[in-house]
């Protein structure tokens, strides 16, 4: 049996559960509600996912004729992957994932000059001001946007129920190295208001996330070449290219008396929710890695911890914690 989400309101301290309902009974559509739910939130597709372009129908088969298809929403992650999100209005029929693979089949064929422009263009249809050149450096450089991520696109489905058929098929998928992920949606009435979850159904949590077992001292110590030591250009070229939350754990770690260092302490520096901090964090090994941005180093500039349960707590060596205070001191006097 598949245990669903319960939800209750709380008055005078008695909790009465709220009854669920479809987004039909509230008159809610897919495409003028669902759909912008997540265009305004696209973390729901991923940490630190950004929206590419969304109803994109511009198919062709290789004689030229148009292949008339429409992509719900199309995104991309701080690793590269592209993100081809399916959304279905209540539950989804039984061959949702078909219609997804097709998407992923097709989109893999696009270049990097086809996302940044793909990218330019919806924003600009939205209102935004979008350079061309702009928009092609923040893909390249925080989300790693190359030819090679995007052959293998990431499927992400979104409903409020999917049949059997549906999650065997995505299970037999996954374990064939098709990466495609069950989210799904939950509508309430809370007190004369509307309220919609979302949660990952599948792939559910391994089994080691849950458990507390030998701590392990470093993610350093399992890594063969560390590359070259960090010096001062190379942190200066990384904060040339860190987001909010690599600066701020950084500076965190930096400090004189930095104290626990967790995410909750990162994603309060940066102003920015404990899931952006996980998104934006998870593609600093990939800029590392990444030859177009010249690093030399395989690791990060900190240490991370596992405590029990799970918890990361970073640390810097003291030597790495000073250039850095100097490079950080010297950028706020120029």
């Amino acid at each position: 049996m598949m245990y669903d989400e319960l939800l209750f309101t709380v008055e005078a301290g008695k909790a009465t559960r709220v009854p669920r309902r479809s987004l039909t009974s509230f008159e809610l559509h897919e495409r003028a509600h669902l759909q912008e739910w997540v265009l305004a939130s696209p973390e729901i597709l991923g940490p630190g996912t950004t929206v590419v372009t969304s109803e994109y129908d511009r198919w062709q088969s290789a004689d030229g004729a148009r292949v008339a298809d429409r992509l719900d929403i199309l995104g991309l992650d701080p690793d590269g992957r592209l993100v081809v999100a399916e959304l279905k209005r209540d539950a989804a029929p039984a061959t949702v994932h078909m219609q997804a693979v097709n998407y992923a089949a097709m989109v893999s064929r696009l270049t990097p000059d086809d996302v940044v422009e793909l990218y330019s263009a919806w924003h600009e249809r939205n209102g935004e001001s979008v350079d061309r050149e702009s928009a092609r450096t923040l893909l390249e450089t925080e989300y790693l946007l190359t030819a090679d991520g995007i052959r293998r696109p990431r499927i992400v489905l979104i409903a409020s129920d999917f049949p059997a058929s549906v999650t065997a098929t995505v299970v037999w998928l996954n374990e064939q190295d098709v990466d495609i992920s069950l989210i799904r949606y939950r509508a309430y009435d809370v007190n004369g208001s509307t309220a919609v979850s979302f949660s990952r159904l599948y792939p559910v949590p391994e089994v080691e996330e849950f458990t507390i077992g030998r701590r392990v001292e470093s993610v350093t110590s399992s890594i063969a070449d560390p590359g070259a030591p960090w010096d001062s250009a190379s942190l200066a070229r990384l904060a040339g290219l860190a987001n909010d939350s690599t600066l701020a754990l950084l500076d965190l770690c930096a400090a004189p008396d930095p104290g626990t260092v967790g995410v909750a302490e990162v994603a309060a520096a940066a102003a920015v929710t404990v899931p952006a901090v996980r998104g934006q964090l998870a593609g600093l090994t990939m800029r590392l890695r990444n030859p177009a941005n010249g690093f030399v180093q395989n690791v990060w500039p900190v240490q991370v911890t596992w405590l029990p349960g799970g918890v990361a707590s970073y640390s810097m060596d003291p030597s790495i914690a000073a250039l850095w205070r100097g490079l950080r001191a010297h950028q706020q006097d120029a």
